[in-house]
């Protein structure tokens, strides 16, 4: 089973079922994949938005990352998480 980080559970940000549907990912994305999905265009605004606000920008991706569970992208999901 996959281990959640803890930015990940201490945030409040996700239900324990968005948790839960983190863990059920069988692997975890690449690297390469990981530093790949940063220069899309939607994420590179997401991340240059807030330069120099670190916690912002976290709770930004964060959030994110919940929106994309929802839409059931999870391995985007855990991509932001990582990133």
């Amino acid at each position: 089973m996959i281990e959640i980080p803890s930015i990940v559970t201490a945030s409040n940000i996700f239900s324990e079922e968005e948790i839960n549907t983190l863990k059920s990912v069988k692997q975890l994305p690449e690297e390469q994949e990981i530093d790949a999905y940063q220069y899309q265009p939607e994420i590179q605004e997401l991340l240059n938005a807030f330069i120099g606000d670190e916690s912002t920008r976290r709770t930004h991706q964060l959030l994110k990352a919940k929106e994309l569970i929802q839409r059931n992208e999870l391995l985007n999901a855990w991509k932001i998480i990582l990133l």
